[in-house]
């Protein structure tokens, strides 16, 4: 999901995505910086990236969170 935001003169683009691994984020990230074949994603033209980050959220099992991934 992408969602715009403006605020005065600035603006921007949030990206939110949800995935069982980080594996699928990673290469497409390493794709769009041309980590592999030297060619940056033509976004990069006109736009520059300020911040981003990864969340984990376990998963549920039933009504309960699922920590056995973290050894809980």
């Amino acid at each position: 999901m992408a969602r715009a935001w403006a605020e005065g003169t600035r603006g921007g683009l949030n990206f939110v995505a949800f995935g069982k691994s980080f594996d699928a984020f990673e290469a497409q990230l390493k794709r769009m910086i041309g980590a592999e074949d030297g060619i940056t994603d033509a976004l990069f033209k006109f736009t520059s990236t300020i911040s981003g980050g990864y969340l984990w959220c376990p998963p549920m099992r039933g009504k309960n969170l699922d920590l056995r991934a973290l050894g809980l």
